[in-house]
């Protein structure tokens, strides 16, 4: 939504009674409108927490169970990466929130509120790049271990495959070191259309009142 329609909800929301009203008044009622940045960035984050949700709790059990429990470690590992990402939406859900207060809404409380939201993103995009290459060293380490171990390695080694190409810690990286680029570029992307577009639209706003 551009600068020049959230003006024109705003002067068809203002009634006669309320000639006067105040820039933060202004930002809080766009704040709630349910296509409004802010509300937007709430929708997209509820699903991209579903999504989280419906993938990893699968993957969680399917490496529990599978091999008779020998990738439990794989499980945990899972595990301890959705528990991380869904603290993180934790806190950007209540923070999204946060900004939609009207009652607390100031001009300088959002102008940080926007700031902290920008780091959360970053940080977003450096923790989703930096899963690839962490997940992929200790799914090797864990997987190493297993086919070296004394009891179950030999079995473990019939089971997954007759040439074990997923011992070998070279193309390993010769995987990962590309797919960690793509990763980059491709959450850089996906970032920008949940949140980036929305925080600029954000930003532009603040500036303009500033102008005023």
């Amino acid at each position: 939504m551009e600068l020049e329609n959230l003006k024109y909800i705003w002067d068809a929301q203002v009634t006669p009674e309320t000639p006067g009203a105040g820039r933060e008044e202004m930002l809080a009622l766009l704040q709630k409108k349910s296509q409004g940045p802010v509300a937007r960035m709430r929708r997209n984050l509820i699903a991209e927490g579903l999504f989280v949700g419906i993938t990893y709790i699968p993957m969680i059990v399917l490496y529990l169970v599978a091999f008779e429990g020998r990738f439990f470690a794989i499980s945990v590992l899972l595990f301890l990466i959705g528990a991380f990402f869904g603290t993180y939406y934790y806190h950007k859900m209540r923070l999204l929130k946060e900004m939609q207060c009207v009652s607390c809404m100031v001009r300088s409380n959002l102008a940080r509120q926007v700031d902290t939201l920008k780091k959360y993103v970053r940080f977003y995009l450096l923790a989703g790049t930096a899963i690839i290459p962490l997940t992929a060293f200790l799914s090797y380490a864990i997987l190493h271990r297993l086919a070296t171990h004394p009891t179950s390695g030999a079995r473990l080694y019939h089971q997954l495959s007759p040439l074990p190409w997923w011992t070998n810690p070279i193309l390993w990286l010769f995987f990962m070191i590309p797919l960690t680029i793509v990763s980059y570029y491709f959450n850089a992307w996906y970032i920008n259309k949940l949140y980036g577009r929305h925080i600029k639209k954000l930003q532009e706003l603040l500036k303009e009142m500033d102008e005023e």
